[in-house]
């Protein structure tokens, strides 16, 4: 699904819009300034809003902005731009809804393919930073980097032994940014010592100009959702237009485990886009929870795994099945 990315009309998120289907005071400046940016850098732009990865079976989501490009950077031909790439992250899910956290996000990421222009995309995006009035407290820079030179006079420098970035097969050192709240909003990354990958979280950024304490508290989340729920729907969403849905296994897996969440903390299932879920999912969960349950009065304890293999309880709702025992 890459596409050239429209160029915004003033008001409205040529990003944020493409999940969204709407106009977005905030999110519109946010793309109007990061076009021109890019524009003036001579660097096209993309969205890719596929979140199944091609040709790639170690992972069942694009994770990372950079995922999709890796061949890229290991056979690097000079060229470079830039993307806003939909990801999808499950290694925290249960953390999802504490404000912080989220399964479905947007990546904005400025890249170059062998062309070691660090200085470029620093020079860049401090000024992306900068139109935006986005406070950045400092720069966390590895020792041995020597990145201090590209952030020096501009932001105040940290040393991490942290910032080296991998996604197992293509890495190096990096520089974080980071508010004064201590949240981290931007990677520049010096993947293979010859090229740049340079990911921001589009949704951090927003929650940082509209001065929000929650990252699901911005004008791209419905605001009457409960907060802990803003985030499986629009992610729900997102798997119900890329024909994800619910089952035992992989992607299907993970659906399941989010639409089973968003019915425990929504008995009367409001209006959602899919909404011919929830009917389904509703009577097995509750024939699930009704079997483990009446296995549990009868025979004692088991191992937890036992009553999703047998009975098909999450893992998250044994308590559920547990207490109304």
């Amino acid at each position: 699904m890459w596409r050239a990315a429209r160029r915004p009309t003033p008001g409205c998120s040529s990003i944020g819009a493409d999940i969204q289907g709407g106009c977005h005071d905030t999110a519109g400046r946010l793309d109007q300034t990061i076009h021109c940016r890019f524009d003036e850098n001579g660097l096209p732009f993309f969205t890719n809003t596929n979140v199944i990865p091609e040709n790639d079976s170690t992972t069942l989501f694009i994770s990372a902005g950079m995922q999709p490009l890796k061949p890229r950077f290991q056979q690097p031909d000079g060229t470079g731009y830039g993307n806003v790439q939909h990801c999808v992250r499950t290694n925290d899910i249960e953390e999802v809804g504490d404000g912080t956290h989220l399964t479905f996000f947007q990546m904005v990421g400025s890249f170059g393919f062998g062309t070691n222009n660090y200085q470029q995309h620093v020079e860049m995006w401090t000024s992306i930073m900068r139109d935006l009035d986005i406070p950045i407290s400092h720069v966390n820079v590895h020792p041995k980097s020597g990145f201090e030179r590209y952030w020096d006079g501009k932001f105040p420098i940290r040393h991490s032994e942290d910032c080296f970035w991998t996604d197992g097969s293509v890495g190096g050192y990096c520089s974080e940014l980071f508010t004064p709240e201590g949240l981290e909003v931007g990677n520049l990354v010096n993947p293979l010592g010859h090229s740049v990958d340079v990911g921001f979280g589009y949704e951090r950024l927003l929650q940082v100009i509209e001065g929000r304490s929650r990252v699901d508290d911005t004008e791209l989340f419905d605001q009457s959702v409960d907060p802990v729920s803003r985030d499986p729907v629009r992610t729900l969403t997102v798997f119900w237009e890329q024909g994800i849905v619910p089952g035992n296994k992989g992607r299907n897996y993970v659906c399941r485990r989010l639409i089973r969440r968003f019915l425990r903390r929504n008995p009367l299932s409001p209006q959602v886009p899919f909404g011919e879920w929830v009917g389904d999912e509703r009577r097995r969960m509750e024939k699930s929870l009704r079997d483990g349950r009446r296995h549990w009065r009868r025979n004692g304890k088991r191992p937890d795994v036992f009553y999703w293999d047998t009975f098909g309880v999450l893992p998250e709702e044994l308590p559920l099945m547990k207490e109304s025992s």
